[in-house]
């Protein structure tokens, strides 16, 4: 199975937005993981002011973005 990681932040409601669209598409081929910007420095310099952020096949989908950008992302 592919991963699909999704760096989101406390009380972010884009975050949340997001975690909604992924329980939208067809995703049975990903495992989907939530990272917290907060969870190690690393995350949280790279990308405490751009979540939601999505990673997936060592790329980067930075917010905004729909649910079609999200598909094309991951060439579903």
């Amino acid at each position: 199975m592919k991963e699909l990681i999704v760096i989101t932040g406390k009380d972010c409601p884009l975050c949340q937005d997001t975690l909604n669209m992924l329980e939208d598409l067809d995703l049975d081929s990903y495992i989907i993981k939530e990272k917290d910007v907060y969870e190690t420095r690393e995350l949280n310099t790279k990308y405490w002011d751009k979540i939601p952020v999505l990673l997936a096949n060592d790329k980067e989908l930075f917010w905004p973005f729909k649910a079609h950008d999200i598909e094309q992302f991951l060439s579903i």
